[in-house]
């Protein structure tokens, strides 16, 4: 074979590999991605996340005055199943539904004083509550309905960024705390100037260990509404399959708690003494004088396994 037999042969191959490289370029542009004609799309992801999931708790005019009594964060998680339309190749709409799981901590030492009167003895008595080295720890669980607006914008022919912003509503599913630590009781009667200290528990002051004390929320609202936001990056691999990972927040606008009061309008305390029967009730932080306002924040990171459906409409769009 001549030389430029060779030469003819290689240039012709090479004009055929561009041609080639065109056609697989516009094959991964109509396969992988929101091809410009074919919009609408539809994307249905499922999705896992976690990070900080705090219950945000507000501290009423009676915890912000016991000193020594801190808040803490706490972590959850959220299982995600959301459907979008895309009406437009770069704006859409989302919708769905998932589980959230919120947590938070409550510790540290303080001391309670509660007015209180003694059926048995029939006379009013202080008594005082010296908490130490307590701890409590609280779960929410909800259903949550989230409604956005989504946008989306191409780097490559298969990676986009897209973005969600907008609100729902929570659906409380259930609650749950537990509460431990040592616990000294006193009790001053002003009117006959006596002061009992520790050492009189057939009367119920003395110290106690606090184990294992559970229960749930009694004053929470069945309902709320929450604001989110969720940003990321999605890569397509095939015309149907592709992964999306990102960044979310929510915050819930909405007190998710009702003070609750008994006959008189006092919010029930932490720790409530029965003088006959010698017992003590534990009512839960979320529950007592301490607490009036939940608004539970998350803030985390998710990954999703998306599915796309294309709409064989055209639009005859330019180009991303």
């Amino acid at each position: 074979m001549s030389k430029r037999t060779v030469i003819f042969v290689l240039a012709c191959l090479l004009l055929s590999m561009q041609y080639v490289v065109a056609g697989n370029r516009d094959t991964l542009h109509t396969t992988f991605v929101v091809s410009s004609d074919y919009v609408p799309m539809h994307i249905v992801q499922a999705s896992v996340g976690g990070g900080l999931h705090t219950l945000m708790p507000q501290l009423t005019a009676d915890g912000s005055n016991t000193m020594g009594l801190g808040n803490g964060v706490g972590a959850g998680f959220q299982v995600q199943a959301l459907y979008s339309y895309y009406f437009h190749k770069y704006v859409g709409v989302t919708g769905g539904f998932g589980f959230e799981m919120y947590s938070g901590n409550m510790n540290g030492s303080f001391s309670d004083r509660v007015w209180l009167y003694d059926r048995y003895n029939k006379m009013n008595y202080w008594l005082n509550s010296d908490y130490q080295d307590f701890k409590e720890r609280e779960q929410l669980y909800m259903l949550t309905l989230p409604v956005g607006i989504t946008a989306r914008v191409n780097l490559t022919d298969p990676l986009q960024l897209r973005g969600t912003v907008g609100a729902g509503m929570n659906v409380m599913l259930g609650s749950h705390f537990r509460g431990e630590g040592k616990l000294t009781t006193t009790a001053d009667y002003p009117d006959y100037n006596l002061h009992f200290d520790p050492d009189l528990p057939q009367h119920g002051f003395s110290n106690y260990y606090m184990g294992g004390y559970e229960g749930k929320f009694d004053n929470i609202f069945p309902v709320s509404m929450f604001v989110f936001g969720d940003f990321g990056a999605h890569y397509q691999f095939n015309r149907r399959w592709g992964i999306y990972a990102g960044v979310y927040v929510s915050y819930t606008f909405f007190n998710t708690i009702r003070p609750t009061t008994d006959a008189a309008g006092n919010r029930p305390e932490l720790i409530r003494f029965d003088s006959q029967t010698k017992q003590f009730t534990y009512s839960g932080m979320i529950n007592s004088k301490f607490i009036e306002a939940l608004n539970p924040l998350s803030v985390g990171v998710k990954v999703a396994v998306t599915m796309t459906f294309l709409s064989p409409a055209k639009c005859n769009c330019e180009d991303w």
